[in-house]
């Protein structure tokens, strides 16, 4: 991953991990408005209610545009992409009902609103993640996939880690490539084992580029 500078505070995150856990979102943005073609954030609370079921499959559909986006809108989808990310390490998606065993692994139900399938999971990610991405995130072939669709519905292995205790608060900010694709760069403060004194930073970028009309990111990671 190639690592820059960048400045502005922007999140500090500690999450809950496990299954039902109640999500919580790293990173509080405000999407403009103006009819902006941008996919939609979608919080935990509102992809919980049948509305958020809609705008889940919106968020699915939504296409870019060739203008110029808003540093707004690019701080929003970066806020929906660790939201997503998280759900495959952190804090998977909600879950409930009796564990199902496959292949020695226990699994339960999702309980998230407008995630009935692992093509239903699938479709949103591409809304957000290119397809290298998503490939590391639902790989094929593996023998203990973190979501699996069970008789036609999604299970997943339940179960997260907490959130680097050697990290605190981070920064972003939104670079503007020659070629129209952006970067966010992120730099996160480092800690002594007091988990309280700042010894360093960390950076990382995070390419955000129009493909096939749609905004996606081509690369990420979580970064703490």
């Amino acid at each position: 991953m190639k690592q820059r500078k960048c400045a502005a505070l922007f999140l500090a995150a500690v999450l809950l991990s496990g299954c039902g856990a109640a999500e919580q979102t790293a990173v509080s943005s405000v999407a403009s408005g103006g009819g902006s073609e941008l996919t939609e954030v979608v919080s935990a609370e509102s992809a919980g209610s049948a509305g958020g079921s809609a705008k889940i499959m919106n968020a699915a559909k939504t296409r870019g545009s060739d203008r110029g986006l808003t540093e707004e809108e690019i701080l929003a989808a970066y806020d929906r992409a660790i939201t997503a990310y998280e759900w495959f390490d952190l804090n998977p998606l909600p879950c409930d009902g009796p564990v199902v065993m496959e292949d020695g692994v226990g699994y339960q139900r999702v309980e998230y609103a407008g995630f009935d399938t692992l093509e239903d999971l699938r479709t949103y990610l591409g809304s957000i993640f290119s397809e290298e991405v998503i490939s590391r995130l639902l790989p094929e072939n593996t023998q203990f996939p973190r979501y699996r669709d069970i008789d036609g519905e999604l299970y997943v292995h339940p179960g997260g880690r907490e959130a680097d205790p050697g990290k605190s608060s981070a920064s972003a900010t939104v670079e503007q490539k020659e070629d129209g694709s952006y970067l966010i760069n992120v730099t996160v403060d480092l800690l002594d084992s007091d988990q309280t004194t700042v010894t360093g930073v960390e950076c990382y970028a995070f390419p955000y580029r129009q493909v096939n009309g749609r905004w996606i990111f081509t690369d990420f990671e979580l970064v703490y």
